[in-house]
């Protein structure tokens, strides 16, 4: 059954249709970057003084047991009572680097210090929060009307970031702004993924995310041109609202409309599918019998309600089957929970690595830049290592060079050698986060890929919201603690990713059933590839295993 639509797909051909989703996704990957990791520059840490008045002294400590720092939060004042510490009200800043800034202007440091991880976490927090849900509401309402939602929000909200008059409302931005992320990204990646036959999966899967690095790269570049946060976030987020006129032009994915049995509505876009593509389709009664075909192989996993059973009861187990699908077999389950863990893992290297270029003595600008530069390679070579070593082997590779590079740091002096191996972590920890997106877009199946891509997502942004503290606190203590115990966690992941199964060449799932039936098919196949090895063996080689 499943063959059959991917047929279809390859029939339709790769043509204006598809380009328009996948453009559009393209164009939208590239506006990310500069609220995702703004805190790099808009909330970093700064170099400050304490302005001490003039009847107060300044307080010195030990800093490493043989220098002496003079403190920046607390100055001593004569009393009547004796000498006094006094908190510091007012900064001198080190503004070689930075004109203005979040950290400056709201005074992100000293007992504030928490502030500056927060801005950055709080928009992974919205992520974390609406990976499920705009996963649950894709697979009910559709792929479009969630994209069109989240893509306006976003446009028009990082639009009025710079005119916020105080960190409450600019962190609550923020949080909406998080919100909003896995609404527009893991949906139209979906939808782009949906539309394309499995011949061209893979390049879809891989170099649609291509822009994310021209993205990442722009944004220091505009950076570095512009070093007052307000001016920097009027003019970088006005291209986002070029995006959204584009989505009158998007279809709905065909394969949501048949399985929800929306038929009319899926030959409509098929029709129009065929016109922009210049391909022919099957005959319309053809088309309809492969949907009702589709549609009544629907998930066989969702309790049906009993006779007499409350309204109330029936809604609780319409959410308990629409929440608990992803672990409702076997199969799904191990799937579910290692795809689980590798999403961690990269929500939680990736982020870390970007956002660390302070602990490891170099200029922001330019750490930020050769992020950008790195993800080049790691976007682009994972396509053939896809093809031609499949998902599975091309990921542990991709994790196993991650944490060995990172892990060497423990015995790296702090400078560009050890920035040249966080690097290299960087660059392969892109390419393992685009193959296991793709890997999870191959192995969820239809009824349940946005929610679960969304659940993925927000496991994901558990490790971005957690990883700025860790940079904060650990990074203080050790310069090479955030990266090693990155390392440490990827290679974890390369245990882990032996659970998983090989996807190349195989056609989408559909239903859970689907899945469960390509897991029984290969069961029994290697059933009888025993059966065949045991039957064929000799008198003599049935003596020799005996002995």
């Amino acid at each position: 059954m499943e063959n059959n639509f991917d047929n279809l797909l390859e029939q339709l051909g790769m043509g204006k249709w598809n380009l328009i989703v996948i453009l559009l996704f393209g164009y939208w990957c590239a506006q990310i970057p500069s609220n995702s990791l703004s805190g790099t520059y808009l909330a970093p840490s700064l170099e400050h003084s304490c302005k001490i008045p003039d009847d107060g002294f300044p307080i010195y400590t030990e800093k490493d047991g043989n220098e002496t720092i003079e403190e920046a939060c607390w100055y001593n004042k004569e009393t009547p009572e004796g000498m006094e510490k006094m908190p510091c009200t007012e900064w001198d800043f080190d503004n070689s680097t930075y004109l203005t800034t979040l950290t400056s202007e709201f005074q992100m440091f000293c007992e504030n210090e928490y502030l500056k991880p927060t801005f950055q976490s709080m928009y992974f927090l919205g992520a974390l929060i609406a990976g499920p849900i705009c996963g649950l509401l894709s697979d009910s309402y559709g792929r479009k009307t969630v994209l069109s939602v989240g893509m306006a929000t976003y446009a028009v909200l990082s639009n009025i970031t710079c005119w916020l008059p105080n960190l409450s409302s600019i962190l609550a931005v923020r949080f909406i702004l998080g919100l909003m992320h896995p609404t527009s990204i893991s949906v139209t990646y979906t939808l782009a993924m949906e539309q394309s036959a499995p011949r061209h999966r893979s390049a879809v899967g891989i170099l649609t995310c291509l822009p994310w690095v021209i993205g990442y790269f722009t944004w220091s570049g505009q950076a570095y041109l512009i070093r007052e946060w307000r001016w920097l976030m009027v003019s970088v987020p006005l291209p986002s609202l070029l995006a959204v006129p584009v989505l009158w032009f998007v279809d709905e994915s065909p394969r949501w409309l048949i399985l929800k049995g929306f038929h009319e509505q899926a030959v409509k876009v098929l029709q129009r599918a065929a016109r922009l593509n210049k391909a022919t389709l099957p005959p319309e009664e053809e088309l309809r019998s492969l949907m009702k075909l589709m549609q009544t192989e629907s998930s066989p996993y969702k309790s049906q309600p009993q006779p007499g059973t409350s309204h109330v009861m029936k809604l609780l187990k319409i959410m308990r089957d629409e929440i608990f699908i992803l672990f409702w077999t076997p199969v799904m389950r191990r799937i579910t929970l290692c795809l689980y863990c590798l999403f961690l893992v990269c929500g939680t290297v990736y982020y870390g690595l970007s956002i660390s270029g302070g602990n490891l003595g170099t200029d922001p600008y330019i750490y930020m830049a050769l992020c950008g530069v790195m993800e080049i390679p790691g976007s682009t070579i994972t396509l053939p290592m896809v093809n031609i070593l499949g998902r599975k082997r091309s990921n542990i590779f991709c994790f196993l060079v991650t944490g060995v590079s990172l892990m060497l740091l423990t015995f790296i002096p702090k400078g560009w050698v050890a920035t040249t191996m966080a690097l290299i972590g960087k660059m392969t920890i892109s390419g393992a986060y685009q193959i296991v997106y793709l890997h999870a877009t191959e192995l969820f199946p239809t009824e349940v890929r946005v929610r679960g891509l969304g659940t993925c997502s927000m496991v994901s942004k558990t490790g971005s919201i957690i990883v700025p503290y860790i940079i904060n606190a650990l990074g203080s203590i050790y310069w090479w603690g955030p990266s090693v115990l990155c390392g440490g966690i990827s290679i974890v992941a390369c245990m882990v990713y032996s659970l998983v199964p090989e996807t190349l060449g195989m056609a989408l799932p559909n239903t859970v059933a689907d899945l469960e039936k390509v897991e029984e098919k290969k069961k029994r196949k290697d059933l009888a590839h025993d059966i065949e090895e045991v039957t064929s063996m000799t008198p003599d080689k049935i003596t020799s295993l005996s002995t």
